[in-house]
Protein backbone atom coordinates (compact mmCIF):
# COMPACT_ATOMS: atom_id res chain seq x y z
CA UNK A 1 0.00 0.00 0.00
CA UNK A 2 1.38 3.38 -1.03
CA UNK A 3 2.15 5.98 1.61
CA UNK A 4 0.39 9.30 1.20
CA UNK A 5 0.48 12.70 2.86
CA UNK A 6 -1.85 15.67 2.71
CA UNK A 7 0.51 18.36 1.44
CA UNK A 8 0.54 21.92 0.24
CA UNK A 9 1.42 22.14 -3.45
CA UNK A 10 4.71 23.86 -2.62
CA UNK A 11 5.52 21.15 -0.10
CA UNK A 12 4.84 18.50 -2.74
CA UNK A 13 7.27 20.27 -5.08
CA UNK A 14 9.97 20.27 -2.40
CA UNK A 15 9.43 16.60 -1.59
CA UNK A 16 9.50 15.73 -5.29
CA UNK A 17 12.80 17.57 -5.62
CA UNK A 18 14.34 15.56 -2.78
CA UNK A 19 13.04 12.24 -4.12
CA UNK A 20 14.38 13.14 -7.58
CA UNK A 21 17.87 13.67 -6.17
CA UNK A 22 18.14 17.45 -5.86
CA UNK A 23 20.67 18.29 -3.16
CA UNK A 24 21.22 22.00 -3.85
CA UNK A 25 18.20 24.26 -3.31
CA UNK A 26 18.24 28.05 -3.10
CA UNK A 27 15.63 30.77 -3.26
CA UNK A 28 14.59 34.33 -2.55
CA UNK A 29 11.16 34.46 -0.89
CA UNK A 30 8.12 35.63 -2.79
CA UNK A 31 4.46 34.65 -2.64
CA UNK A 32 3.25 32.19 -3.92
CA UNK A 33 6.63 30.36 -4.01
CA UNK A 34 7.99 30.93 -0.49
CA UNK A 35 6.99 27.60 1.06
CA UNK A 36 9.05 25.57 -1.43
CA UNK A 37 12.43 26.47 0.05
CA UNK A 38 11.15 26.25 3.62
CA UNK A 39 9.69 22.78 2.98
CA UNK A 40 12.88 21.61 1.28
CA UNK A 41 14.88 22.60 4.36
CA UNK A 42 12.43 20.90 6.72
CA UNK A 43 12.20 17.68 4.66
CA UNK A 44 15.99 17.55 4.30
CA UNK A 45 16.43 17.80 8.05
CA UNK A 46 13.70 15.28 8.81
CA UNK A 47 14.96 12.77 6.21
CA UNK A 48 18.60 13.44 7.18
CA UNK A 49 19.53 14.45 3.65
CA UNK A 50 22.98 15.92 3.14
CA UNK A 51 22.07 18.99 1.08
CA UNK A 52 22.87 22.67 0.67
CA UNK A 53 19.74 24.75 1.17
CA UNK A 54 19.71 28.50 1.76
CA UNK A 55 17.77 31.71 1.29
CA UNK A 56 19.86 33.98 -0.91
CA UNK A 57 20.17 37.71 -1.36
CA UNK A 58 18.11 37.84 -4.57
CA UNK A 59 16.84 35.64 -7.39
CA UNK A 60 19.73 36.41 -9.74
CA UNK A 61 22.33 35.32 -7.20
CA UNK A 62 20.26 32.25 -6.33
CA UNK A 63 19.90 31.26 -10.00
CA UNK A 64 23.59 31.69 -10.74
CA UNK A 65 24.55 29.69 -7.64
CA UNK A 66 22.23 26.82 -8.60
CA UNK A 67 23.58 26.84 -12.17
CA UNK A 68 27.14 26.70 -10.80
CA UNK A 69 26.22 23.68 -8.68
CA UNK A 70 24.68 21.96 -11.71
CA UNK A 71 27.92 22.50 -13.63
CA UNK A 72 29.58 20.37 -10.94
CA UNK A 73 27.21 17.48 -11.76
CA UNK A 74 24.97 18.20 -8.75
CA UNK A 75 21.20 18.30 -9.21
CA UNK A 76 19.96 21.76 -8.25
CA UNK A 77 16.73 23.73 -7.84
CA UNK A 78 16.10 27.46 -7.66
CA UNK A 79 12.61 28.71 -6.73
CA UNK A 80 10.99 32.12 -6.96
CA UNK A 81 7.78 33.93 -7.88
CA UNK A 82 7.08 35.13 -11.39
CA UNK A 83 8.38 38.68 -10.96
CA UNK A 84 11.46 37.23 -9.27
CA UNK A 85 12.17 35.43 -12.53
CA UNK A 86 12.50 38.88 -14.10
CA UNK A 87 15.41 39.54 -11.74
CA UNK A 88 17.01 36.26 -12.84
CA UNK A 89 16.26 36.78 -16.53
CA UNK A 90 19.87 37.49 -17.53
CA UNK A 91 21.31 34.18 -16.27
CA UNK A 92 18.15 32.37 -17.43
CA UNK A 93 18.77 33.31 -21.04
CA UNK A 94 22.48 32.44 -20.98
CA UNK A 95 22.01 29.17 -19.06
CA UNK A 96 19.88 27.80 -21.89
CA UNK A 97 22.91 28.18 -24.17
CA UNK A 98 25.54 26.84 -21.76
CA UNK A 99 23.34 23.97 -20.64
CA UNK A 100 23.89 21.98 -17.46
CA UNK A 101 25.76 18.91 -16.23
CA UNK A 102 23.54 17.84 -13.38
CA UNK A 103 19.87 18.82 -13.39
CA UNK A 104 18.76 22.43 -12.97
CA UNK A 105 15.06 22.96 -12.28
CA UNK A 106 13.72 26.52 -12.12
CA UNK A 107 10.46 26.72 -10.17
CA UNK A 108 8.63 29.93 -11.00
CA UNK A 109 5.27 30.24 -9.23
CA UNK A 110 2.81 32.47 -11.10
CA UNK A 111 0.11 34.64 -9.55
CA UNK A 112 -2.92 34.96 -11.89
CA UNK A 113 -5.25 37.63 -10.59
CA UNK A 114 -2.88 38.96 -9.45
CA UNK A 115 -3.32 38.39 -5.71
CA UNK A 116 0.02 39.54 -4.29
CA UNK A 117 2.11 40.72 -7.21
CA UNK A 118 2.75 43.66 -9.53
CA UNK A 119 1.88 41.58 -12.61
CA UNK A 120 0.06 38.38 -13.57
CA UNK A 121 2.70 37.51 -16.16
CA UNK A 122 3.07 33.96 -17.43
CA UNK A 123 6.48 32.41 -16.75
CA UNK A 124 5.88 29.91 -19.55
CA UNK A 125 6.46 32.76 -22.01
CA UNK A 126 9.89 33.38 -20.50
CA UNK A 127 10.62 29.66 -20.83
CA UNK A 128 9.67 29.86 -24.49
CA UNK A 129 11.72 33.06 -24.85
CA UNK A 130 14.76 31.36 -23.32
CA UNK A 131 14.11 28.14 -25.27
CA UNK A 132 13.86 25.81 -22.28
CA UNK A 133 11.18 23.18 -21.55
CA UNK A 134 8.42 24.08 -19.08
CA UNK A 135 6.04 21.84 -17.12
CA UNK A 136 2.62 23.07 -15.97
CA UNK A 137 1.18 21.12 -12.99
CA UNK A 138 -2.53 20.94 -12.18
CA UNK A 139 -2.49 19.77 -8.53
CA UNK A 140 -0.09 19.07 -5.63
CA UNK A 141 0.30 15.42 -6.72
CA UNK A 142 0.84 16.51 -10.31
CA UNK A 143 3.39 19.11 -9.17
CA UNK A 144 5.41 16.42 -7.38
CA UNK A 145 5.23 14.10 -10.40
CA UNK A 146 6.28 16.80 -12.84
CA UNK A 147 9.13 17.94 -10.59
CA UNK A 148 10.55 14.44 -10.86
CA UNK A 149 10.00 14.49 -14.64
CA UNK A 150 11.70 17.89 -14.86
CA UNK A 151 14.80 16.56 -13.10
CA UNK A 152 14.95 13.56 -15.46
CA UNK A 153 14.52 15.73 -18.55
CA UNK A 154 17.15 18.22 -17.40
CA UNK A 155 19.68 15.46 -16.69
CA UNK A 156 19.01 13.60 -19.94
CA UNK A 157 19.26 16.63 -22.22
CA UNK A 158 21.67 18.78 -20.15
CA UNK A 159 19.28 21.71 -20.24
CA UNK A 160 17.59 23.90 -17.60
CA UNK A 161 13.93 22.99 -17.15
CA UNK A 162 11.15 25.12 -15.66
CA UNK A 163 8.30 23.97 -13.43
CA UNK A 164 5.54 26.59 -13.42
CA UNK A 165 2.85 26.14 -10.73
CA UNK A 166 0.20 28.85 -10.36
CA UNK A 167 -1.12 30.15 -7.04
CA UNK A 168 -4.01 27.65 -6.93
CA UNK A 169 -1.54 24.77 -7.24
CA UNK A 170 1.13 26.16 -4.91
CA UNK A 171 -1.35 27.01 -2.16
CA UNK A 172 -3.86 24.19 -2.47
CA UNK A 173 -3.63 20.99 -0.45
CA UNK A 174 -4.07 17.47 -1.69
CA UNK A 175 -3.17 13.84 -1.20
CA UNK A 176 0.36 13.22 -2.39
CA UNK A 177 2.03 9.84 -2.83
CA UNK A 178 5.32 9.44 -0.94
CA UNK A 179 8.18 7.76 -2.75
CA UNK A 180 11.63 6.56 -1.75
CA UNK A 181 14.60 8.82 -1.18
CA UNK A 182 17.75 7.31 -2.61
CA UNK A 183 21.26 8.68 -2.41
CA UNK A 184 22.91 8.49 -5.81
CA UNK A 185 26.65 7.83 -5.83
CA UNK A 186 28.09 10.28 -8.34
CA UNK A 187 31.23 12.33 -8.74
CA UNK A 188 30.69 15.98 -7.87
CA UNK A 189 33.43 17.91 -9.65
CA UNK A 190 33.91 20.87 -11.96
CA UNK A 191 35.40 19.95 -15.31
CA UNK A 192 36.72 22.99 -17.12
CA UNK A 193 34.99 23.69 -20.45
CA UNK A 194 35.81 27.32 -21.29
CA UNK A 195 34.31 26.97 -24.79
CA UNK A 196 30.96 26.34 -23.04
CA UNK A 197 31.05 27.96 -19.61
CA UNK A 198 33.07 31.02 -20.68
CA UNK A 199 32.00 31.07 -24.31
CA UNK A 200 32.87 33.97 -26.61
CA UNK A 201 30.24 35.19 -29.14
CA UNK A 202 31.63 32.76 -31.77
CA UNK A 203 31.00 29.79 -29.48
CA UNK A 204 27.64 31.21 -28.36
CA UNK A 205 26.48 30.84 -31.94
CA UNK A 206 27.43 27.16 -31.85
CA UNK A 207 25.80 26.73 -28.42
CA UNK A 208 22.62 28.28 -29.82
CA UNK A 209 22.57 25.69 -32.62
CA UNK A 210 23.04 22.98 -29.99
CA UNK A 211 20.17 24.43 -27.92
CA UNK A 212 17.86 24.49 -30.94
CA UNK A 213 18.64 20.83 -31.60
CA UNK A 214 17.80 19.93 -27.99
CA UNK A 215 14.51 21.82 -28.11
CA UNK A 216 13.60 20.25 -31.44
CA UNK A 217 14.21 16.75 -30.09
CA UNK A 218 12.25 17.38 -26.87
CA UNK A 219 9.40 18.96 -28.86
CA UNK A 220 9.12 15.95 -31.20
CA UNK A 221 8.95 13.52 -28.27
CA UNK A 222 6.35 15.72 -26.56
CA UNK A 223 4.20 15.93 -29.71
CA UNK A 224 4.40 12.18 -30.27
CA UNK A 225 3.12 11.52 -26.73
CA UNK A 226 0.31 14.07 -27.07
CA UNK A 227 -0.85 12.68 -30.43
CA UNK A 228 -1.06 9.22 -28.85
CA UNK A 229 -3.41 10.66 -26.23
CA UNK A 230 -5.44 12.50 -28.89
CA UNK A 231 -6.14 9.23 -30.71
CA UNK A 232 -8.06 8.05 -27.65
CA UNK A 233 -10.42 11.07 -27.78
CA UNK A 234 -13.56 11.67 -29.87
CA UNK A 235 -12.75 13.74 -32.95
CA UNK A 236 -16.46 14.48 -33.52
CA UNK A 237 -16.75 16.33 -30.20
CA UNK A 238 -15.14 19.65 -29.23
CA UNK A 239 -11.56 19.14 -28.08
CA UNK A 240 -10.47 20.89 -24.89
CA UNK A 241 -6.70 21.29 -24.71
CA UNK A 242 -5.84 22.09 -21.10
CA UNK A 243 -2.69 23.03 -19.26
CA UNK A 244 -2.03 23.32 -15.54
CA UNK A 245 -4.84 24.31 -13.20
CA UNK A 246 -7.31 24.45 -16.12
CA UNK A 247 -7.19 20.66 -16.35
CA UNK A 248 -8.45 20.37 -12.77
CA UNK A 249 -11.13 23.00 -13.37
CA UNK A 250 -12.30 21.32 -16.58
CA UNK A 251 -12.57 17.94 -14.85
CA UNK A 252 -14.50 19.49 -11.94
CA UNK A 253 -16.96 20.95 -14.44
CA UNK A 254 -17.44 17.54 -16.02
CA UNK A 255 -16.08 18.62 -19.39
CA UNK A 256 -15.45 15.65 -21.70
CA UNK A 257 -12.85 15.17 -24.42
CA UNK A 258 -10.07 16.83 -22.42
CA UNK A 259 -6.37 16.66 -23.33
CA UNK A 260 -3.91 17.41 -20.53
CA UNK A 261 -0.69 19.02 -21.73
CA UNK A 262 2.07 18.57 -19.15
CA UNK A 263 4.67 20.46 -21.18
CA UNK A 264 3.25 23.50 -23.03
CA UNK A 265 6.67 24.16 -24.59
CA UNK A 266 8.31 22.79 -26.64
CA UNK A 267 5.69 21.04 -28.79
CA UNK A 268 6.57 20.03 -32.34
CA UNK A 269 4.43 21.39 -35.19
CA UNK A 270 3.14 17.87 -35.94
CA UNK A 271 0.89 18.05 -32.87
CA UNK A 272 -0.83 21.26 -33.96
CA UNK A 273 -1.23 20.01 -37.53
CA UNK A 274 -2.84 16.80 -36.22
CA UNK A 275 -5.29 18.74 -34.05
CA UNK A 276 -6.32 21.07 -36.88
CA UNK A 277 -6.81 18.17 -39.29
CA UNK A 278 -8.83 15.91 -36.98
CA UNK A 279 -10.96 18.18 -34.77
CA UNK A 280 -13.63 20.64 -35.90
CA UNK A 281 -13.91 22.67 -32.67
CA UNK A 282 -10.86 23.33 -30.52
CA UNK A 283 -10.68 25.06 -27.15
CA UNK A 284 -7.38 25.97 -25.50
CA UNK A 285 -7.69 26.46 -21.74
CA UNK A 286 -4.52 27.77 -20.10
CA UNK A 287 -3.45 30.30 -17.47
CA UNK A 288 -2.60 33.18 -18.04
CA UNK A 289 -1.16 33.86 -21.50
CA UNK A 290 -1.90 32.01 -24.79
CA UNK A 291 1.33 29.98 -24.82
CA UNK A 292 -0.20 26.87 -26.44
CA UNK A 293 -2.79 28.77 -28.44
CA UNK A 294 -0.22 31.04 -30.08
CA UNK A 295 1.64 28.00 -31.46
CA UNK A 296 -1.24 27.09 -33.79
CA UNK A 297 -0.37 28.22 -37.33
CA UNK A 298 -4.07 28.54 -38.21
CA UNK A 299 -6.37 29.73 -35.42
CA UNK A 300 -9.69 30.20 -37.21
CA UNK A 301 -11.32 27.28 -35.35
CA UNK A 302 -9.33 27.64 -32.11
CA UNK A 303 -11.17 29.19 -29.20
CA UNK A 304 -9.19 30.74 -26.36
CA UNK A 305 -7.71 34.01 -25.24
CA UNK A 306 -6.61 35.20 -28.68
CA UNK A 307 -10.05 34.54 -30.16
CA UNK A 308 -11.72 36.55 -27.42
CA UNK A 309 -13.62 33.61 -25.92
CA UNK A 310 -11.54 33.77 -22.73
CA UNK A 311 -10.54 37.09 -21.08
CA UNK A 312 -6.94 38.21 -21.56
CA UNK A 313 -6.60 39.30 -17.95
CA UNK A 314 -7.62 38.11 -14.50
CA UNK A 315 -7.84 34.69 -12.92
CA UNK A 316 -10.36 32.30 -14.50
CA UNK A 317 -12.22 30.37 -11.79
CA UNK A 318 -14.64 27.47 -12.11
CA UNK A 319 -17.73 29.69 -12.25
CA UNK A 320 -16.36 31.92 -14.98
CA UNK A 321 -15.22 28.98 -17.07
CA UNK A 322 -18.66 27.43 -16.65
CA UNK A 323 -20.17 30.64 -18.06
CA UNK A 324 -17.74 30.65 -20.97
CA UNK A 325 -18.15 27.01 -21.99
CA UNK A 326 -21.81 26.39 -21.22
CA UNK A 327 -23.23 29.90 -21.27
CA UNK A 328 -24.84 29.43 -17.87
CA UNK A 329 -25.03 31.70 -14.91
CA UNK A 330 -22.50 31.19 -12.18
CA UNK A 331 -23.24 28.17 -10.04
CA UNK A 332 -22.01 29.78 -6.86
CA UNK A 333 -21.77 33.46 -6.12
CA UNK A 334 -19.30 34.11 -3.35
CA UNK A 335 -19.42 37.51 -1.75
CA UNK A 336 -16.39 38.40 0.28
CA UNK A 337 -16.19 41.45 2.47
CA UNK A 338 -13.44 43.61 1.10
CA UNK A 339 -11.01 44.50 3.84
CA UNK A 340 -8.15 46.82 3.14
CA UNK A 341 -4.80 45.27 4.15
CA UNK A 342 -3.02 47.27 6.84
CA UNK A 343 0.22 47.26 8.74
CA UNK A 344 0.07 45.12 11.88
CA UNK A 345 -0.76 46.68 15.25
CA UNK A 346 2.46 47.98 16.77
CA UNK A 347 4.36 47.83 13.45
CA UNK A 348 7.49 49.95 13.59
CA UNK A 349 6.96 51.20 10.04
CA UNK A 350 3.79 53.08 10.95
CA UNK A 351 5.41 55.86 13.06
CA UNK A 352 7.90 56.55 10.27
CA UNK A 353 5.19 56.99 7.65
CA UNK A 354 3.11 59.12 9.99
CA UNK A 355 6.03 61.45 10.73
CA UNK A 356 7.06 61.69 7.07
CA UNK A 357 3.61 63.05 6.25
CA UNK A 358 3.48 65.30 9.27
CA UNK A 359 6.91 66.89 8.81
CA UNK A 360 6.91 66.98 4.99
CA UNK A 361 3.24 67.36 3.97
CA UNK A 362 4.22 68.46 0.44
CA UNK A 363 6.87 65.79 0.03
CA UNK A 364 7.00 63.02 -2.56
CA UNK A 365 7.37 59.46 -1.28
CA UNK A 366 8.61 56.74 -3.67
CA UNK A 367 7.93 53.32 -2.11
CA UNK A 368 9.10 49.77 -2.63
CA UNK A 369 8.05 46.11 -2.49
CA UNK A 370 7.32 44.72 0.97
CA UNK A 371 4.73 44.89 3.72
CA UNK A 372 5.72 48.56 4.11
CA UNK A 373 4.10 49.20 0.72
CA UNK A 374 1.00 49.54 2.92
CA UNK A 375 2.35 52.97 3.81
CA UNK A 376 0.15 53.95 0.88
CA UNK A 377 -2.75 53.84 3.36
CA UNK A 378 -1.04 56.58 5.36
CA UNK A 379 -0.47 58.58 2.17
CA UNK A 380 3.28 58.08 2.59
CA UNK A 381 3.88 55.86 -0.46
CA UNK A 382 3.35 57.48 -3.87
CA UNK A 383 5.00 54.92 -6.14
CA UNK A 384 5.55 51.15 -6.12
CA UNK A 385 7.17 49.57 -9.16
CA UNK A 386 9.53 46.70 -8.38
CA UNK A 387 12.25 45.59 -5.97
CA UNK A 388 14.72 48.41 -5.28
CA UNK A 389 12.94 50.94 -7.49
CA UNK A 390 12.12 53.38 -4.67
CA UNK A 391 15.68 54.73 -4.62
CA UNK A 392 16.09 54.71 -8.40
CA UNK A 393 12.79 56.50 -8.92
CA UNK A 394 13.58 58.96 -6.14
CA UNK A 395 16.73 59.90 -8.09
CA UNK A 396 14.74 60.60 -11.23
CA UNK A 397 11.91 62.42 -9.46
CA UNK A 398 14.24 64.61 -7.37
CA UNK A 399 16.35 65.54 -10.36
CA UNK A 400 13.28 66.36 -12.46
CA UNK A 401 11.37 68.50 -9.96
CA UNK A 402 14.35 70.10 -8.22
CA UNK A 403 16.27 70.98 -11.36
CA UNK A 404 16.91 74.63 -10.51
CA UNK A 405 16.50 74.81 -6.73
CA UNK A 406 15.87 72.25 -4.02
CA UNK A 407 12.27 72.89 -3.05
CA UNK A 408 10.36 69.62 -2.74
CA UNK A 409 11.50 66.95 -0.28
CA UNK A 410 11.76 63.46 -1.77
CA UNK A 411 11.81 60.69 0.84
CA UNK A 412 11.89 57.07 -0.30
CA UNK A 413 11.35 54.01 1.88
CA UNK A 414 12.82 50.55 1.42
CA UNK A 415 12.94 47.48 3.65
CA UNK A 416 16.12 45.78 4.82
CA UNK A 417 15.64 42.66 2.69
CA UNK A 418 14.65 44.66 -0.38
CA UNK A 419 17.59 47.01 0.08
CA UNK A 420 20.03 44.09 0.11
CA UNK A 421 18.16 42.49 -2.80
CA UNK A 422 18.22 45.42 -5.22
CA UNK A 423 18.72 48.75 -3.43
CA UNK A 424 22.50 48.85 -3.09
CA UNK A 425 23.31 49.72 -6.74
CA UNK A 426 20.63 52.42 -6.65
CA UNK A 427 22.11 53.95 -3.49
CA UNK A 428 25.55 54.04 -5.12
CA UNK A 429 23.95 55.85 -8.05
CA UNK A 430 22.17 58.28 -5.72
CA UNK A 431 25.51 59.24 -4.18
CA UNK A 432 27.24 59.45 -7.56
CA UNK A 433 24.40 61.46 -9.13
CA UNK A 434 24.20 63.77 -6.10
CA UNK A 435 20.48 63.17 -5.82
CA UNK A 436 18.81 65.37 -3.16
CA UNK A 437 16.84 62.56 -1.50
CA UNK A 438 16.40 61.00 1.92
CA UNK A 439 16.56 57.22 1.82
CA UNK A 440 14.82 55.56 4.76
CA UNK A 441 15.85 51.94 5.34
CA UNK A 442 13.16 50.20 7.38
CA UNK A 443 15.11 47.49 9.20
CA UNK A 444 12.75 44.98 10.81
CA UNK A 445 15.26 42.10 10.55
CA UNK A 446 13.07 39.81 8.48
CA UNK A 447 11.35 39.37 5.12
CA UNK A 448 7.96 39.91 6.67
CA UNK A 449 5.60 40.06 3.68
CA UNK A 450 6.44 36.55 2.48
CA UNK A 451 6.47 34.71 5.80
CA UNK A 452 9.31 35.96 7.97
CA UNK A 453 12.28 34.46 6.17
CA UNK A 454 15.71 35.49 7.51
CA UNK A 455 17.60 38.52 6.24
CA UNK A 456 21.35 38.57 5.73
CA UNK A 457 23.15 40.16 8.67
CA UNK A 458 24.44 43.49 7.35
CA UNK A 459 25.78 46.66 8.99
CA UNK A 460 23.57 49.11 7.11
CA UNK A 461 25.39 52.19 8.38
CA UNK A 462 28.76 50.94 7.11
CA UNK A 463 27.18 49.79 3.88
CA UNK A 464 25.54 53.18 3.24
CA UNK A 465 28.86 54.93 3.88
CA UNK A 466 30.61 52.50 1.54
CA UNK A 467 28.03 53.40 -1.13
CA UNK A 468 29.18 57.00 -0.90
CA UNK A 469 26.60 58.46 1.49
CA UNK A 470 28.14 61.18 3.69
CA UNK A 471 25.24 61.68 6.09
CA UNK A 472 23.79 58.61 7.82
CA UNK A 473 21.60 58.57 10.93
CA UNK A 474 19.96 55.79 12.94
CA UNK A 475 16.77 55.80 15.01
CA UNK A 476 14.48 53.47 16.93
CA UNK A 477 11.05 53.24 15.31
CA UNK A 478 9.06 53.95 18.48
CA UNK A 479 11.09 57.02 19.49
CA UNK A 480 8.90 59.70 17.92
CA UNK A 481 10.97 62.67 19.04
CA UNK A 482 14.24 61.18 17.79
CA UNK A 483 12.84 60.24 14.37
CA UNK A 484 11.35 63.71 13.99
CA UNK A 485 14.64 65.36 14.87
CA UNK A 486 16.63 63.09 12.56
CA UNK A 487 14.30 63.64 9.59
CA UNK A 488 14.57 67.41 9.98
CA UNK A 489 18.34 67.17 10.36
CA UNK A 490 18.72 65.06 7.24
CA UNK A 491 16.53 67.35 5.15
CA UNK A 492 18.53 70.34 6.34
CA UNK A 493 21.67 68.57 5.10
CA UNK A 494 20.15 67.25 1.84
CA UNK A 495 18.32 70.47 1.03
CA UNK A 496 21.44 72.59 1.46
CA UNK A 497 24.04 70.24 -0.03
CA UNK A 498 21.93 68.60 -2.77
CA UNK A 499 23.36 65.29 -1.60
CA UNK A 500 21.51 62.14 -0.54
CA UNK A 501 21.24 61.10 3.08
CA UNK A 502 20.14 57.90 4.80
CA UNK A 503 18.04 57.20 7.88
CA UNK A 504 18.16 53.66 9.23
CA UNK A 505 15.09 52.92 11.34
CA UNK A 506 15.43 49.82 13.50
CA UNK A 507 12.29 48.04 14.65
CA UNK A 508 12.19 44.22 14.99
CA UNK A 509 9.05 42.85 13.33
CA UNK A 510 6.23 42.53 15.84
CA UNK A 511 4.95 39.41 14.10
CA UNK A 512 8.04 37.37 13.30
CA UNK A 513 10.95 38.59 15.42
CA UNK A 514 9.56 37.18 18.66
CA UNK A 515 12.89 37.02 20.47
CA UNK A 516 13.77 40.64 19.72
CA UNK A 517 10.51 42.50 19.22
CA UNK A 518 9.20 45.15 21.54
CA UNK A 519 7.83 43.49 24.65
CA UNK A 520 4.08 43.38 24.73
CA UNK A 521 2.67 45.63 27.40
CA UNK A 522 -0.84 46.33 28.55
CA UNK A 523 -2.90 48.54 26.28
CA UNK A 524 -3.21 52.25 27.02
CA UNK A 525 -6.63 53.65 27.88
CA UNK A 526 -8.68 56.34 26.17
CA UNK A 527 -10.09 58.97 28.51
CA UNK A 528 -13.55 59.41 26.99
CA UNK A 529 -14.12 62.77 28.60
CA UNK A 530 -10.99 64.12 26.92
CA UNK A 531 -11.23 62.35 23.51
CA UNK A 532 -12.42 64.72 20.77
CA UNK A 533 -12.77 61.89 18.23
CA UNK A 534 -10.39 63.66 15.86
CA UNK A 535 -9.64 60.31 14.20
CA UNK A 536 -5.87 60.78 14.11
CA UNK A 537 -5.18 57.51 15.95
CA UNK A 538 -7.52 55.24 13.96
CA UNK A 539 -7.85 57.09 10.62
CA UNK A 540 -4.61 58.93 9.95
CA UNK A 541 -2.22 56.82 12.06
CA UNK A 542 -4.40 53.86 11.07
CA UNK A 543 -3.66 51.55 13.97
CA UNK A 544 -5.84 48.41 13.64
CA UNK A 545 -6.00 48.13 17.43
CA UNK A 546 -7.91 51.43 17.66
CA UNK A 547 -11.48 51.80 16.43
CA UNK A 548 -14.29 54.32 16.67
CA UNK A 549 -17.18 53.47 18.97
CA UNK A 550 -19.93 55.87 19.97
CA UNK A 551 -18.00 58.83 18.60
CA UNK A 552 -14.94 58.02 20.68
CA UNK A 553 -11.67 56.21 20.03
CA UNK A 554 -11.44 52.77 21.68
CA UNK A 555 -8.32 50.63 22.06
CA UNK A 556 -8.82 46.87 21.66
CA UNK A 557 -6.76 45.05 24.28
CA UNK A 558 -6.56 41.84 22.26
CA UNK A 559 -4.89 43.61 19.32
CA UNK A 560 -2.75 46.24 20.99
CA UNK A 561 1.00 45.54 21.06
CA UNK A 562 1.64 48.18 23.70
CA UNK A 563 4.03 50.25 21.57
CA UNK A 564 2.65 53.45 23.15
CA UNK A 565 3.03 55.55 20.01
CA UNK A 566 -0.65 56.50 20.13
CA UNK A 567 0.02 58.28 23.45
CA UNK A 568 2.57 60.49 21.71
CA UNK A 569 0.45 61.39 18.67
CA UNK A 570 -2.85 62.13 20.44
CA UNK A 571 -3.31 65.94 20.23
CA UNK A 572 -5.64 66.12 23.24
CA UNK A 573 -3.62 63.70 25.43
CA UNK A 574 -6.73 61.55 25.73
CA UNK A 575 -4.71 58.33 25.44
CA UNK A 576 -2.83 57.50 28.62
CA UNK A 577 -1.16 54.64 30.45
Amino acid sequence: MKKVKFLLGNEAIALGAIEAGIRFAVSYPGTPASEIQKAFMEFSEKLRINSFAKWMVNEKVAFESALGASWCNMDAMVSMKQVGLNVACDPLMSSAYTGTKGALVIVSADDPGPHSSQTEQDSRFLAMFAKIPVFDPSSPQDAKRLMIEAVKLSKNHKIPVMLRPVLRVSHSRGTVEIGEVKEEDREITFNKEPERFAATPKYRYLLHKELNAKIREIGIINARNLIALLKELNSEEPLYITSGIFYAIAKDLGIKNVLKVDMPYPIDRSFFDYVLENFKEIWVLEETYPVIEIQFSARSKVKGRLSGHIPLEGEIDINLLNDIIFGKKKKVEIKEEEKKPRLCPGCGHRPVFYLMRKIFPKGIYPGDIGCYTLGVNLNAVDTCLCMGASISQAIGISKAINKEKIKTPVLCTIGDSTFIHAGIPALIEAANSKAPIIVIILNNKTTAMTGGQPVHDVNFESLAIACGIKKVEKAYAYDIEDISAKLKLLWEYTGSSSMPSVLIVNSPCVTYQKAERVKRRSAPRVMEEVCSNCGICYKIFECPAIIERKNKAVILDELCRGCRVCIEICPTRAIRD
